[in-house]
C-alpha cells in the first residue's frame, strides 16, 4: 500500500493512496515505478507505507477491506503500465 504524502489535506472524499495487487516477482518493480508517480489528487508523492500477503480465497474481502480504508485499488499492469 502506498499513502499519498498530502491525504491529510485531501477532500474528505478523497483516496488517501493506492493498494496494488501484485505478486513477490513484480513487487520491487512497483516500488521503483511508484517512486516517480505523483498523487492525481493534490501532486504529492506516494510513499510505500505496509505490504500485506492475501491468499486468493481472501482477495475479494481484502479489496473491500482496502477500498474502505481510502485505497484506490489498482492491479500492477495498472501501475506499469
Amino acid at each position: 500500500m502506498f499513502n499519498c504524502s498530502n491525504y491529510e489535506n485531501h477532500p474528505e472524499d478523497a483516496e488517501i493512496g493506492i493498494a496494488t495487487i501484485t505478486n513477490q516477482e513484480r513487487a520491487a518493480l512497483i516500488n521503483s515505478t511508484m517512486s516517480e508517480r505523483i498523487c492525481t489528487v493534490c501532486g504529492s508523492e506516494f510513499s510505500a507505507v505496509t505490504e500485506e500477503s492475501a491468499l486468493t480465497p481472501y482477495l475479494v474481502h481484502d479489496i473491500e477491506r482496502f477500498k474502505s480504508f481510502g485505497y484506490a485499488i489498482m492491479k500492477d499492469v495498472e501501475i506499469v503500465g
